[in-house]
């Protein structure tokens, strides 16, 4: 049983897709690219997966903000942030034309 979970798992992560353009070639793709992560442990909020300047807002589940932190290398951030224990939050990261939505659930 665990080795077929485990060849199912390896063949969802080794498929290739293949995006094709009226007016190019096609062009394959084999990664998959890192989406963010956020972390919240010992009142520091950790940003992984994002890279350049921005700003990262945090709000409460019922969409009251709480912070807005402006930020010039978002790689590997981490900053203090007291925050209420069992409560879910929405953490938004902009960058350039991006934005990015998380949550977080603090212990």
């Amino acid at each position: 049983m665990f080795r077929k979970l485990f060849f199912l798992f390896l063949i969802s992560f080794s498929i290739t897709t293949i995006n094709a353009n009226q007016n190019s070639s096609p062009k394959i793709s084999t990664g998959f690219q890192q989406a963010p992560k956020v972390a919240y442990q010992d009142q520091q909020l950790h940003l992984l997966g994002v890279e350049g300047s921005g700003t990262i807002e945090i709000y409460s589940i019922i969409g009251n903000k709480i912070k807005e932190i402006k930020v010039q290398e978002l790689d590997n951030f981490k900053t203090y942030l007291e925050l209420d224990s069992g409560n879910m939050y929405i953490i938004r990261v902009r960058v350039s034309n991006k934005v990015h939505t998380l949550k977080i659930v603090t212990p």
